[in-house]
């Protein structure tokens, strides 16, 4: 059996047998959700594969919220598209889940989240702990919580990449952070990026040159078309333009 690093949490919705309409399974058919729905899944899980959260045979969570099962009832899903995808099913009405407002939404999404992770990691320790360490970073920093991408070191400098996703309901943030070791100082610039995600076709390798920080995407079909939207903006950042942090 692999063990892979959590990725993504996802949310879905069981649809009722008396449904009509169009129906793609994603939250937002019933359950009425908030702009922030998918983001709070992602931070999540983005945190927990900070730290090496290894989730299993499977590294997709995906939560269907349910009105056959009980409130604040947990099962594990028989549906199955593939190895990698875990089905879990939480009971919630969706009546009192589409009474709350946006803000009430975003904390029962959190609350729900944890619930779930507790619930099928419950027989370890060191899981339940690292689950608890990333809730008291949601409860802290909320859509502002800062995720580690990637980070440089040499004896001379060091480079940390980190990123918020979606902090101001609009972008994702990429903070750029250089640390000049003889100098003995850190300076900072923040750039906006579309999706999260763009970073891992943007950003493969960083290099630094004539004081540039360049960053070196990869090579691959998906890489240039993500790249494509972001044409009219620079990668290579210059050193001396970046804000000394405090």
């Amino acid at each position: 059996m692999d063990n892979r690093v959590l990725k993504d949490i996802r949310y879905f919705e069981i649809k009722p047998d008396d449904y009509h309409g169009k129906f793609d399974g994603m939250i937002g058919n019933i359950y009425q959700n908030s702009p922030d729905t998918k983001y709070i899944g992602q931070r999540i899980a983005r945190k927990l594969n900070e730290f090496g959260f290894i989730s299993g045979e499977f590294d997709h969570i995906y939560i269907n919220l349910s009105q056959i099962l009980n409130d604040n009832e947990i099962n594990e899903s028989p549906l199955f598209l593939d190895k990698q995808i875990k089905y879990y099913d939480y009971g919630l009405k969706a009546s009192v889940f589409n009474n709350l407002t946006d803000s009430e939404k975003d904390a029962k999404i959190k609350e729900i989240t944890f619930k779930v992770l507790n619930w099928i990691y419950k027989t370890d320790e060191l899981k339940i702990q690292l689950i608890k360490n990333v809730k008291d970073l949601i409860d802290k920093y909320d859509k502002c919580l800062l995720i580690k991408y990637i980070t440089k070191e040499t004896s001379q400098y060091r480079i940390d990449l980190n990123f918020q996703i979606r902090p101001n309901d609009d972008k994702s943030t990429l903070i750029i952070e250089y640390t000049d070791k003889k100098e003995n100082n850190t300076k900072q610039t923040i750039t906006d990026i579309l999706d999260y995600e763009d970073l891992y076709s943007l950003v493969d390798k960083v290099v630094i040159k004539d004081g540039l920080i360049i960053f070196q995407p990869k090579k691959s079909y998906h890489a240039e078309l993500v790249a494509g939207k972001y044409k009219n903006q620079s990668w290579n950042i210059e050193i001396k333009n970046m804000i000394n942090k405090e």
